[in-house]
């Protein structure tokens, strides 16, 4: 295989911000190149996107399935090695799906799929593949949650006693989807995001977060999922108690109609000997807090990361960037050393799945007002 990589994208087309992301961070180091996409649902907007960035008209698509399909007839020197799918949810497994069965790497977006069957039935098809397949739980990819990992694997904090993690956006505090926001009518509409709303778009990356940190698995939860925005076909809104698989209590919540919030996640972890805080806000830095209230501070990079010119990412530092591409690194570092072996950055099917399975059992204990079981 070619050091580097020929790259595919399925979605991303004019106005998508996450596709901007991915295809940036992808290509950035020289380690892959985009060469074809099916960028929107409509052969023009998709041919739009990729003559604005250069394609050779021949390659840009108007289907993902007719992608796949033409793509897989290239000589292999010619086609591309893998795709990144970054549609609406309700695509994300067809399209995997085709790409793996012909013989495509895969990078998906999360969540996973529609809802918790599609994901476990599509987990099969990954097990079976000798395809690559990985998702990007996107804040994996910054290096002090890597090294927080490590502290507390150490022992360093003791036994972990409490947990809490918060997601706050505020994008959908109005009904802006009976606008024809682009973002928001598919997010919010059940036919397209799946079951959940805001618990599928950032709880899904809360509970990756927490879980992958702490090195713990949420054991049971009680969750309250709401429509806190009159109109709203899908929640908005989700606060969580859990129980987690070492005994450890804490809460998850994630919320999108907190006014005047645009990307507030924070990580709380505290243990019989240290307690442990990271913001996003501020990505290059950690905290260490003992019990005579001294606080430690770890930084991070010490380098200096600038903004990139080409994309705008809003409530994202200059870091957010750095970690996307660490993720597309692990990825590629997957594919080329042909290994399946999981590292912090590394998010797979069983990550996918189990984010699928979070979101299923939040709501089923939202509606039954009890603890569940995952």
């Amino acid at each position: 295989m070619n050091s580097t990589l020929k790259m595919g994208m399925i979605g991303g087309g004019p106005g998508s911000m996450i596709g901007d992301i991915h295809r940036i961070t992808a290509t950035a180091a020289g380690k892959a190149e985009l060469v074809c996409g099916a960028f929107s649902s409509t052969k023009e907007k998709s041919l739009e996107k990729g003559k604005s960035l250069g394609l050779d008209e021949n390659r840009i698509y108007g289907s993902f399935a007719e992608m796949i399909d033409k793509e897989a007839k290239l000589a292999e020197s010619e086609r591309m090695d893998f795709v990144a799918i970054v549609t609406p949810n309700h695509l994300h497994v067809e399209a995997a799906k085709l790409a793996l069965e012909a013989g495509f790497h895969v990078i998906c977006d999360k969540p996973l799929a529609f809802d918790y069957a599609e994901a476990t039935a599509f987990q099969k098809v990954v097990e079976k593949s000798n395809s690559h397949f990985a998702m990007t739980y996107t804040y994996r990819g910054y290096p002090l949650l890597e090294k927080a990992k490590k502290i507390i694997d150490s022992g360093h904090l003791g036994d972990i006693r409490k947990v809490k993690v918060d997601y706050s956006q505020g994008w959908l505090a109005q009904l802006i989807e009976a606008e024809g926001h682009k973002q928001a009518s598919w997010r919010t509409n059940p036919e397209k995001s799946g079951k959940g709303g805001t618990i599928a778009d950032i709880g899904t990356h809360a509970f990756n977060l927490l879980e992958s940190v702490s090195g713990l698995e949420v054991k049971s939860l009680m969750a309250d999922v709401s429509i806190l925005v009159e109109g709203r076909k899908i929640d908005d809104d989700t606060n969580i108690l859990l129980e987690m698989s070492n005994g450890a209590k804490g809460y998850l919540s994630c919320s999108q109609i907190c006014t005047g919030e645009d990307q507030d996640l924070s990580l709380h972890i505290y243990g019989s000997k240290a307690g442990l805080v990271w913001n996003h806000n501020t990505p290059n830095l950690l905290t260490i807090k003992y019990p005579d209230f001294r606080e430690e501070s770890i930084k991070g990079l010490d380098h200096e990361i600038r903004e990139s010119r080409e994309v705008n990412i809003p409530g994202h530092s200059p870091y957010f960037t750095e970690a996307f591409q660490r993720i597309y690194e692990g990825f590629f570092d997957t594919i080329q050393n042909n290994e399946s072996q999981k590292d912090f950055v590394k998010a797979t099917i069983d990550d996918g799945v189990r984010g699928m399975l979070f979101i299923e059992k939040a709501i089923q204990s939202s509606q039954a007002r009890k603890w569940l079981n995952l």
